[in-house]
């Protein structure tokens, strides 16, 4: 990439306890021109130290832009109307446990979804990336609401219900739609493979009367897509691969990475989803 034009770039980090992507998109262009995968063998602190210490580009001081993507379980979806600002940590807890004297608290407005996404996340990554970039705007985000971003635009054009799944490393994301509306989202932590068929059908059933022949549209890295996809064709006939959004530009050094890999990290390259 030129570094002559890096003024016009975002720098994003994808982070949570075992892996971490990070991104350069070039704003102007729409254009990416860095994807890197990483193993977190470590704390995710001491992950960002080493790769601020060793890496050509992310210790730059002048990033303009940088975007934080928070891999974690700590969120909850809530209707607009109900929503209340100051009962983040609370919304929280539905889920999962959170700490307030560790834990940060952020929300993501989902206007066309009537909904607010609340999440947090440990305050030391806010604290670290803001001792490292002075000077750049940093917004954080979480990967959930980042998925339903990016599939917001790919919703299919029919008005029965249809499940959207996006599937990581450790962690499998579910959306269930009928038509526009978003009717039950939730992810898990993955810890046997062979349980997702059963947990998808139960997911299926609170918001589709079409069960085993409700159409599921399956995003994920290409190592889960291998063992989940023959997996899930066994029990749901209205199996189908999605692709990544066309809204902005990959150099051809891309190509290796899948149309069905990413979901969640191509959909945030969107002007709409930034």
């Amino acid at each position: 990439m030129n570094i002559d034009h890096i003024d016009q770039c975002r720098l994003s980090f994808f982070i949570g306890d075992r892996d971490c992507q990070i991104t350069v998109f070039d704003e102007q262009k729409q254009k990416l021109l860095l994807f890197e995968n990483y193993l977190i063998e470590s704390s995710p602190i001491d992950f960002l130290n080493k790769i601020h210490d060793q890496h050509e580009l992310v210790p730059a001081g002048f990033w303009p832009t940088i975007h934080i993507y928070i891999r974690n379980n700590q969120f909850c979806l809530v209707p607009s109307f109900l929503f209340d600002e100051d009962a983040a940590y609370n919304y929280i807890r539905l889920n999962t446990d959170s700490n307030p004297e560790l834990d940060n608290y952020a929300i993501h407005q989902h206007k066309s979804l009537a909904a607010t996404y609340v999440f947090g996340y440990p305050s030391v990554i806010q604290d670290w990336f803001f001792s490292k970039y002075k000077r750049a705007r940093i917004h954080v985000f979480h990967e959930g609401s980042t998925f339903l971003n990016s599939i917001e635009n790919q919703l299919l054009k029919i008005k029965k219900p249809v499940l959207y799944l996006n599937c990581n490393s450790d962690t499998l994301m579910l959306a269930g739609f009928s038509g526009q509306k978003l009717m039950i989202y939730n992810q898990f932590k993955i810890t046997d493979i062979k349980q997702l068929p059963k947990l998808i059908l139960m997911c299926i059933q609170q918001f589709s009367q079409e069960g085993q022949d409700t159409p599921i549209i399956l995003w994920g890295v290409q190592d889960r897509i291998k063992s989940l996809e023959p997996l899930l064709k066994k029990y749901f006939k209205n199996l189908s691969l999605g692709k990544r959004s066309t809204q902005f530009k990959t150099s051809h050094q891309f190509d290796e990475i899948e149309l069905y890999e990413h979901v969640e990290i191509f959909g945030s390259l969107s002007t709409t989803n930034s």
